[in-house]
């Protein structure tokens, strides 16, 4: 039996692009968010009446429309918020850089994506300046300040204040056009551009609300980076939606935020290990009044038990999770609400369970689901995913086959369905929640001169995880300093991706057809130091 056919107007899905201006009308009053840097407060009013004067500004001035780039360096600031929720209205893609990356990296990406308009912060003013000197496709410059940095540039104060109020929208708006352009590393170094749709959008906070039970009495402090896919997509516009509240500042400090959490009282952190790791090192970290933190999650890099457990003697639910900005990032979490202390800390080594609209397996080499305890990739599924690399048909045919996202990750699955990260498939490896690929360090590394062979591997770090570490075979008597080889290197990569160790060696490791194996590589030279 079917039901009554319903008849679903052209402009249904209008409101996607719209929520903020939805929650608006909700709560217009209710605190949305707080700038700690500032400490000036705005409401879900104030930030719909930013973004609508941003997007008509955007739309009137700029000429930036459906589909359009709209392209952000900057840190965790309100504009990017205001940014955001314009290019929603207008049906524009938000497309912000990563802060890190020097500016010959940016120029191939701005290159390729083509933005309409370039915001800024004035942090960053060098670094745009030299974009300026080698693009000539870039025509409009905002500075996120009151006052100009150079005659060409509209400053952000101007825009805001001088831009038209009224409500904005954009029709014919559909689930599957692109919102977001989040960048995630590719196996040549430059970063790929991750399609993220409006449906990807709304099943990650879906899958939020769902599975964390995040309600309008919230509050979750931001300490990922905007720019990557869970700093939106990780509980903070989950928050949003639904009227909760959400607190960001610039850079992460942990100091402050264990500040912020005994003075603001947020429910929910969220970060690498990294963050948690420098966090139980200040002295405040025994003092402070946890009782508002309901958990902690770590994800983005593997997380000693020795960490885990300072965090559960303080009475916190701490646990894993697991996400990767093509498969959302929702895709694996611990059902810590449903968990207690004693079930949290048997699974402690588990990244969880798929969130409600994530698929999850594990398949082999053959692409068939393996047994259960048997290792092999882990693939994903559902209405959370990407759609793509932007312009790069070829890398995302690579990773999404036949629907389903392939991680490169290798895992298995326990008889009661909880999933373990077992090791990658690629040799990647992070650094302080960043993701570094070797073949693009390798590749600078062959530049110099003096270097016959060379190997990049990841090394355990007590500080970030994971560093690079460099093996090189130099040419006979040409052999140079650690400082020499750094010097090259930070001069033409983010300083995340900058080896920390250089070693020398006579060869380095290859098979009987002379190719290097990254492995045997690992085994002999895998300790973090110089020799």
């Amino acid at each position: 039996m079917k039901g009554r056919e319903i008849i679903v107007s052209d402009h249904s899905w209008e409101w996607i692009g719209d929520s903020i201006g939805r929650r608006a009308q909700l709560n217009p009053k209710r605190e949305a968010l707080v700038d700690l840097d500032t400490g000036v407060k705005y409401s879900y009013h104030d930030l719909n009446d930013r973004a609508n004067r941003l997007a008509n500004y955007l739309a009137e001035q700029f000429q930036v429309k459906k589909g359009d780039r709209v392209a952000f360096i900057s840190r965790n600031r309100v504009e990017m918020f205001d940014a955001l929720f314009a290019c929603g209205k207008l049906g524009a893609v938000f497309v912000p850089y990563n802060v890190r990356l020097a500016s010959d990296e940016l120029a191939k990406l701005i290159e390729n994506e083509q933005p309409k308009v370039l915001f800024y912060e004035e942090l960053f003013a060098s670094t745009v300046q030299e974009l300026k000197n080698k693009l000539s496709s870039l025509k409009h410059y905002v500075i996120l300040t009151d006052e100009k940095q150079s005659e060409e540039d509209i400053t952000y104060g101007y825009l805001i204040h001088y831009g038209n109020d009224s409500p904005r929208n954009c029709p014919g708006l559909d689930l599957e056009d692109i919102y977001l352009l989040i960048h995630t590393g590719g196996t040549t170094g430059l970063p790929k551009g991750a399609m993220i749709s409006h449906r990807a959008v709304l099943y990650n906070q879906l899958n939020n609300i769902l599975d964390w039970g995040i309600t309008k009495d919230k509050t979750y402090h931001v300490l990922l980076p905007l720019f990557h896919t869970g700093g939106w997509n990780l509980l903070t516009l989950a928050h949003l939606m639904v009227g909760g509240r959400v607190l960001i500042n610039r850079f992460f400090d942990p100091g402050l935020t264990l500040k912020v959490i005994s003075e603001y009282k947020p429910n929910y952190v969220f970060g690498a290990a990294t963050i948690f790791r420098m966090m139980a090192e200040q002295a405040e970290f025994e003092s402070i009044d946890w009782s508002s933190v309901e958990w902690v999650m770590s994800g983005a890099a593997p997380t000693p038990v020795q960490l885990m457990e300072k965090f559960w003697e303080k009475g916190i639910k701490m646990c894993l999770g697991y996400g990767l900005t093509e498969g959302g990032p929702t895709n694996l979490c611990i059902p810590v609400n449903f968990m207690n202390f004693s079930e949290l800390k048997e699974k402690h080594a588990s990244v969880g369970k798929p969130f409600t609209f994530t698929s999850a397996k594990i398949v082999g080499d053959d692409g068939q689901e393996v047994e259960v305890e048997q290792v092999g990739e882990l693939i994903f599924n559902g209405p959370q995913i990407f759609s793509g690399y932007w312009r790069n048909e070829a890398e995302t045919k690579k990773t999404l086959c036949n629907g389903w996202v392939h991680t490169g990750d290798m895992a298995k699955q326990d008889k009661n369905g909880f999933y373990y990260i077992v090791g990658r498939k690629k040799n990647m490896y992070i650094s302080g929640g960043e993701n570094v690929f070797p073949p693009e360090i390798e590749t600078l590394i062959y530049q110099i001169p003096e270097v016959h062979e060379c190997c990049v591997i990841g090394v355990p770090d007590p500080k970030w995880g994971e560093v690079g570490k460099a093996i090189i075979a130099f040419k006979a008597g040409k052999i140079l300093s650690k400082e020499q080889v750094l010097a090259f290197l930070k001069a033409r990569l983010a300083s995340y991706k900058v080896p920390k160790y250089v070693i020398s060696v006579e060869e380095v490791p290859k098979n009987s057809v002379g190719k290097i194996v990254v492995q045997e590589a690992v085994r002999l030279y895998g300790q973090p130091q110089d020799n």
